[in-house]
């Protein structure tokens, strides 16, 4: 009966997800924020309608939809692109996490009577841009040829891959430097940020090796459906090794994305087969990734620390545009485009909606409050988010004419 109520459940869940999507779509909005509202409403927060065995599976299928979405970001990056874009890429992966974390940190310490220690741990919980809103929105500017001429989608695409490894691996180092120091034990933060960098290049080395092991078996493969079957399953495998082993320093998220970009630019026939179905599985991966990130969001949280965590976000998401704007200096962008690059960066969903309820598990002092403001977090920075990648795009990114690129 378990079984049959949740598969009735999901099937439900799909149908409303795909609906609120066409529905806010009619006034222009993107879909995502429908998927996302729908979820909010049916979830524990307000109805409370999807049944407790759903529930416990929403974390394993959005990881699911999660690896879809990174698998197609990579193999939509060309290595010529790469090339474009390498150097600001990089420096968006490190700058825009790195001072909007910190800037939390000393803005806890003035709002919110926080330790150093404890405003590190909220500022890099919010930190991190959502692969979740980013990344579906890219990919679709990449479909519709808008940015192509100087490759912003796809180095926006690098960028927020590694930009979570760094905002992840900064909340565990402070959440464990806190731990220790409540027990006594002493750790070293110039160690444990000397191990990011190793982190990022260990993830890189990991996708590398696995295309090159899975190549061949994915080039003599005789029909589509074993060549996507094992270029997926070495997605879910990488993301299952890091959730299930917690090896610290391995980043599944960002070595499905260079496994992806491997597969794009060595096997070129066999990677328009598996982007072509990908796309396909995405439709309806995208239903329940967002729909299960609204569930998640709970809005009677943010209550009384509303006016101080909307100050500290405000406060916080202006440094964090400086940063952008740091990362791209020196490039041949234009105002304009730049601008889409900062209100790109904006949104935050899937790395707060799983990690900010952790500090108050692991019992941090002012655990209940990093929650809130982290809730409080999407529930602001998503929409303002998605809708300005929606609304400005067309107008602040130029749109390659498709019948002009296949003249040429």
């Amino acid at each position: 009966m378990t079984i049959l109520s949740t598969v009735l459940s999901l099937a439900i869940i799909g149908l409303l997800a795909y609906n609120s999507g066409l529905i806010v779509e009619k006034i222009k909005l993107p879909s995502l924020i429908g998927m996302m509202l729908v979820g909010m409403v049916i979830g524990p927060a307000f109805l409370n309608l999807v049944p407790e065995a759903t529930l416990r599976l929403a974390p394993t299928l959005k990881d699911v939809a999660l690896v879809i979405v990174l698998f197609i970001g990579g193999l939509g990056i060309s290595l010529d692109q790469m090339k474009q874009i390498g150097k600001p890429a990089v420096l968006l992966s490190v700058l825009p996490a790195t001072l909007e974390g910190f800037a939390v940190a000393f803005l806890s310490m003035i709002f919110l009577d926080f330790s150093f220690i404890q405003g590190a741990i909220l500022g890099f919980i919010i930190a991190a841009v959502s692969p979740a809103v980013l990344i579906p929105s890219m990919i679709s500017l990449i479909e519709r040829k808008v940015g192509q001429d100087k490759a912003i989608p796809q180095m926006l695409l690098v960028g927020a891959s590694a930009d979570d490894t760094i905002a992840i691996t900064l909340f565990t180092t402070f959440l464990g430097i806190y731990m220790q120091s409540s027990t006594g034990e002493s750790t070293s933060i110039v160690t444990s940020l000397i191990l990011i960098p190793i982190s990022i290049l260990i993830s890189i080395l990991i996708g590398f090796i696995l295309f090159k092991l899975s190549k061949n078996l994915i080039n003599s493969a005789n029909n589509d459906f074993i060549k996507v079957s094992i270029a997926f399953l070495v997605c879910l495998g990488m993301r299952f090794i890091e959730k299930n082993f917690h090896i610290e320093m391995f980043n599944s998220l960002l070595s499905i994305m260079v496994y992806g970009f491997f597969i794009r630019n060595y096997i070129i026939e066999s990677s328009k087969i598996i982007l072509e179905k990908m796309n396909l599985l995405w439709k309806t991966g995208k239903l329940y990734l967002f729909s299960f990130v609204g569930m998640a969001i709970n809005p009677s949280l943010v209550g009384s620390y509303f006016t101080v965590g909307a100050t500290i976000l405000a406060c916080s998401l202006f440094i964090r545009s400086i940063g952008v704007l740091l990362s791209l200096s020196g490039t041949n962008l234009n105002k304009k485009e730049k601008l889409f690059c900062v209100i790109a960066y904006l949104p935050k969903a899937t790395v707060q909606s799983a990690k900010a309820s952790i500090p108050m598990q692991m019992g941090v002092a002012g655990g209940e409050i990093m929650q809130a403001i982290a809730i409080l977090s999407v529930l602001i920075t998503a929409p303002i988010g998605a809708i300005g990648i929606n609304l400005t795009s067309n107008k602040l990114l130029s749109t390659i004419d498709k019948r002009v690129e296949k003249i040429s």
